[in-house]
């Protein structure tokens, strides 16, 4: 009877309600076809911004072409196929289109794959493939160019080969220490810039410490001409500096300078390198193969923290749509 199940649910810690609460509601009360609807139509005004074009072969030669299970078709004149508003996106061909609200949402909240695919009672090849998808599009959204003051540091993450064959070095368990100390080519450098106006990048230059080129390669046509370059006294990034004439400013950690002039430090970056750690702990060691996708998606909820949940989920969604990204499982697979 209900009323035993009440008297249950009542020696359940508060966290324990909620999480239960939760359930139920899913369950029960699936997403809002409506607010599924609502939310094609601000992708497809985002995607189209510039005017319906064909996502095959860009012609602007488009016509509407029926509909197919309540979505709009449309058929290009030029090329002759034919496409609709999700196509070319993650979720093109999905099974569980009435699931993506709820799996962008557990996304924004950071959930961790066994969790998602225990959600939405999907398989966790799915809630991985998914995953890959949605971030390789967050990730061609490219960056925006850093100005004024900008700061820049590396952080390093140990290698992870999970899934391939390991010919360089001896396997490890998880948690034991590396061959080397400290900084070796076993550590992945990932470089993060940062201007005063919040705007970030964090992208993976290679192993070991980080050679002026490899810095150039991953932030270097992202930072305005006029900008000025704030690092720690590291000859790398005076190289980088040099390299593309920018005006440079040092702070000498070492000797415990942490601000200079008042104004030259890099503590916001800093402040980054620890949240994103702290971060990537719940995942237990991501493949490194894949870092840089789990960097775009930190980067993303990271400038995106003092939005509402509502409002970032709907961003995320609208954002991964945004661009055609024919990112498919075989393209993943052979990775």
């Amino acid at each position: 009877m209900w009323t035993d199940v009440y008297e249950d649910f009542s020696d359940l810690t508060k966290s324990e309600q909620l999480a239960l609460f939760e359930a139920m509601k899913q369950d029960l009360f699936p997403d809002d076809p409506n607010k599924i609807t609502a939310l094609l139509k601000s992708i497809r005004e985002a995607r189209f911004a510039s005017g319906l074009g064909c996502v095959h072969c860009g012609s602007t030669t488009v016509k509407r072409n029926g509909k197919y299970r309540s979505r709009q078709r449309y058929l290009c004149s030029d090329c002759g196929k034919s496409f609709n508003d999700m196509t070319n996106t993650p979720f093109s061909g999905s099974h569980y289109p009435e699931k993506w609200v709820k799996y962008i949402e557990l996304m924004v909240e950071g959930y961790t794959l066994p969790k998602i695919a225990k959600r939405l009672q999907i398989h966790i090849s799915t809630a991985f493939y998914w995953r890959h998808k949605i971030l390789n599009a967050l990730g061609s959204q490219g960056f925006n160019q850093l100005q004024g003051i900008v700061e820049s540091d590396e952080t390093f993450f140990r290698e992870s080969m999970k899934g391939k064959e390991i010919t360089h070095r001896k396997a490890k368990k998880r948690g034991e220490k590396d061959e080397k100390r400290g900084i070796s080519n076993l550590k992945i450098a990932v470089v993060v810039a940062q201007d005063r106006n919040g705007s970030v990048i964090a992208r993976i230059a290679g192993r070991g410490r980080p050679k002026a080129e490899e810095i150039d390669t991953v932030i270097g046509e992202y930072i305005h001409p006029s900008a000025l370059l704030c690092t720690d006294t590291a000859t790398n990034y005076k190289k980088f500096a040099k390299i593309k004439g920018l005006k440079h400013e040092t702070v000498n950690e070492r000797q415990k300078q942490r601000v200079k002039k008042g104004i030259y430090h890099i503590q916001h970056v800093n402040n980054f390198h620890n949240r994103l750690k702290a971060w990537m702990v719940r995942f237990q060691g991501v493949a490194t193969k894949y870092l840089d996708n789990y960097l775009y998606w930190f980067r993303w909820l990271d400038l995106g923290k003092n939005s509402s949940f509502e409002n970032r989920v709907e961003q995320m969604l609208i954002s991964a749509c945004q661009k055609s990204n024919k990112t498919t499982v075989e393209i993943l697979r052979s990775a």
